[in-house]
């Protein structure tokens, strides 16, 4: 193939590609913003997760002040009575309390670990949920782009009040 026969091939390419930018420039592309910190703090969901987790977590967070109290009272009387006890007797009463606040300092760690990924699992569920209210909301707006973050976005391109009735109405509340 001769080199002359690839101008006209290279021009017609370049031509279609300009008008494809053209035809893409002329297009507005729609862009929205979602502040997820007022989703995660204002959406229903986010509240009943909240309140669930402590609902559940209580009994153990009541246990472990419960042990503290214990821990509290028995040092309070094991500093009353130590001058009045065996060196025997001190040592048992030492390790005793030694022991609850090894069991306390447990439980809290536990509590705090399983806290932590029960928060991440319903965080995951939670975000999973406000995605598809994001995505309700920009196809209803037929929006081409939605941000999550950014550092400056003006009022007409958020759409977080938007996200936050479509969660309240998916969650039955009007």
């Amino acid at each position: 193939m001769r080199a002359d026969g690839l101008v006209p091939c290279r021009l017609l390419v370049a031509g279609a590609l300009l008008l494809c930018a053209a035809f893409a420039a002329a297009q507005e592309t729609r862009i929205g913003y979602v502040n997820m910190s007022r989703i995660e703090s204002e959406s229903p969901q986010f509240a009943r997760a909240i309140e669930a987790l402590k609902k559940e977590f209580a009994p153990r967070e009541q246990q472990i002040v419960e042990l503290q109290k214990q821990v509290a009272a028995e040092k309070t009387r094991f500093e009353r009575d130590q001058l009045t006890l065996s060196e025997t007797d001190r040592q048992v009463r030492r390790n005793a309390i030694q022991n609850m606040m090894r069991k306390s300092d447990q439980l809290a760690i536990s509590l705090g670990e399983d806290l932590e990924r029960r928060k991440a699992e319903r965080s995951a569920k939670l975000f999973e949920e406000a995605g598809a209210a994001v995505k309700a909301v920009a196809e209803a707006a037929k929006l081409d782009l939605i941000l999550q973050q950014a550092t400056f976005a003006r009022p007409g391109i958020d759409i977080t009040d938007q996200v936050l009735k479509e969660m309240a109405r998916r969650a039955g509340k009007p």
